[in-house]
């Protein structure tokens, strides 16, 4: 019975993730609370070059994990995997998603705010960082790899924004983009480029090839915190935004995704995704 429930849920989510994924964007304002309608905004205003046909779906992980937990207003934090339908040549039948989504993409919003600011996303799949993992795989097989070898694969393999190009790599950051979901000014502190993970006693261990930009976040009612964001090289495109608590509200920063900069994190996260892709065929 308990089974039954979290397919329906899940099924229910899916729907409400085509019809705000495939329907025109109103011409109404958006609420601040419409999550799923905001996070559609996003990842078109940051990836404009997907194709419209991709079919999401909406999970809602802590509602499967715990369906009757009394939680104030979970879909503030969710996860969006958008998949590619058609045939390919023989391999996934058409309407199935069992293949990997082309896009997946996890968001938080603070829904104890006027404003439900974006507090944190992760996103990755082939469509944004498919050439980095290609490439990172590659410099794995040579761990004795120099830097200067590493920056030369990177600028062969077409990499349109390596740690020599760091000021035009600062010129397409998506601050504009950004502004009206995460509610707020962001002003940018630091970039640097990250060949590798930095292990634990300073030993440098699998490639990481990605920029890593430290910045300040101001809101309109005085409120400030830190934020890091995380790009792939090719194309420059965003990987990951995560900002602290409004330091006038709360003390501290609030640490979420840390997947992006810890390996063995990132490894479990890998292989919990490979799981739920091996999955039987969800019927379109």
């Amino acid at each position: 019975m308990l089974l039954s429930v979290r397919n329906h849920r899940r099924t229910a989510l899916a729907l409400t993730a085509l019809f705000a994924f495939c329907t025109p964007a109103s011409t109404a304002e958006t609420r601040p609370d419409d999550y799923i309608t905001r996070a559609k905004q996003l990842i078109r205003r940051l990836y404009p070059g997907l194709d419209h046909l991709l079919r999401p779906v909406i999970v809602d992980g802590q509602r499967l994990r715990e369906p009757d937990a009394i939680i104030l207003d979970l879909m503030s934090h969710f996860t969006v995997e958008l998949y590619d339908l058609e045939p390919k040549s023989g391999r996934t039948p058409a309407g199935c998603w069992c293949s990997a989504p082309v896009l997946t993409g996890s968001f938080i919003f603070d829904w104890q705010t006027e404003a439900k600011e974006l507090m944190a996303m992760t996103v990755g799949g082939p469509a944004v960082d498919g050439r980095r993992d290609r490439l990172a795989k590659d410099v794995n097989r040579h761990p004795r790899w120099s830097d200067g070898q590493v920056i030369a694969a990177l600028n062969d393999a077409g990499a349109r924004f390596g740690p020599d190009h760091k000021v035009e790599f600062l010129r397409t950051l998506p601050i504009e983009e950004l502004k009206p979901f995460v509610g707020g000014e962001i002003d940018v502190v630091s970039a640097e480029f990250d060949l590798r993970y930095s292990g634990m006693n300073g030993t440098k261990s699998e490639a990481d090839l990605s920029w890593i930009v430290h910045a300040r976040w101001h809101a309109s009612d005085g409120r400030e915190a830190g934020c890091n964001l995380v790009f792939e090289p090719f194309e420059g495109k965003l990987k990951s935004f995560q900002r602290g608590l409004g330091l006038a509200r709360a003390g501290g920063e609030l640490r979420i995704g840390m997947e992006q900069r810890n390996p063995g994190m990132r490894k479990r996260t890998e292989r919990s995704r490979s799981h739920s892709e091996a999955s039987e065929c969800q019927p379109k």
